[in-house]
């Protein structure tokens, strides 16, 4: 997986400077509070992960960042410039994008018609440089161009919806469960695509199940519990953290160190 998105011209990332920062986020659902005044922040060419067990608000709090549910408080601010009332959409437009772990493709079109339909609103040209961008990052995508999504295992489903969701330019991509159900393989080919991207410049806040994969991956980890975050810290201070509190063993904190050092 060689191709490198930012530097081709066909979808160039735009300068940023400050990244995203979010600030004393809630969101509710209903009257129940999921994320309760969490602050949290990313740099262009940085992986933040989330962890926290189910029910912590991981995925409310990617939700509301994207914008795809309503915040009850808090900002969230992209190179500085609040965006906390901008409709999904516009947060879309500006470069933020949520890839759902359910695996949202168009069933009955091809892989190509999918990554075409991300790329609506541009010139044929371009949806076409882009498509091909796409191919060349995931080369499973392309042996499998013509066949209908429906068709698709779960990890090239996955991989349809990360790319579709690049076709748009985005810069800052909100992962939700990247490995949930996946062959150790796919989860491998993943997470070396997610590490290309974060190289490239992009931004990635990153929900993942597996601790491992995490903070192999991160720059930095959130942990969540109740809609707090509870620790924020580096891949290393996070794993020690892990361990303190009977999340990780000690033989587990060696593999994931070893594992960092090679990666990061």
């Amino acid at each position: 997986m060689t191709a490198t998105l930012g530097n081709s011209g066909a979808a160039p990332i735009a300068p940023i400077e400050s990244g995203l920062e979010v600030k004393d986020l809630k969101v509710f659902h209903g009257v129940v509070p999921a994320v309760r005044g969490v602050s949290v922040e990313v740099k262009p060419g940085q992986i933040l992960g989330i962890v926290g067990p189910n029910g912590a608000g991981k995925t409310s709090l990617l939700s509301g960042i994207s914008g795809v549910k309503k915040t009850s408080g808090g900002t969230v601010l992209l190179d500085g410039r609040d965006i906390s009332r901008w409709p999904a959409y516009r947060r879309a437009q500006a470069g933020i994008t949520m890839v759902n772990e359910r695996r949202r493709v168009f069933p009955s079109l091809s892989v190509r018609e999918n990554l075409a339909a991300g790329g609506w609103g541009l010139d044929k040209a371009e949806v076409e440089a882009r498509t091909e961008q796409m191919l060349d990052l995931f080369p499973r995508l392309r042996e499998r161009e013509d066949v209908p999504s429906f068709r698709l295992s779960g990890g090239e489903q996955r991989m349809v919806s990360i790319a579709r969701a690049l076709m748009t330019g985005a810069r800052c991509l909100l992962l939700d469960e990247l490995s949930l159900g996946l062959a150790p393989r796919i989860v491998a080919q993943l997470t070396e695509v997610v590490r290309q991207l974060a190289d490239e410049g992009r931004m990635i806040v990153l929900v993942e199940q597996y601790v491992g994969i995490l903070l192999q991956l991160a720059d930095h980890v959130s942990i969540l519990e109740r809609g707090r975050v509870k620790f924020h810290g580096q891949t290393h201070e996070t794993a020690m953290w892990l361990q303190e509190h009977g999340y990780l063993k000690p033989t587990d904190v060696a593999v994931v160190e070893k594992n960092i050092a090679t990666t990061h």
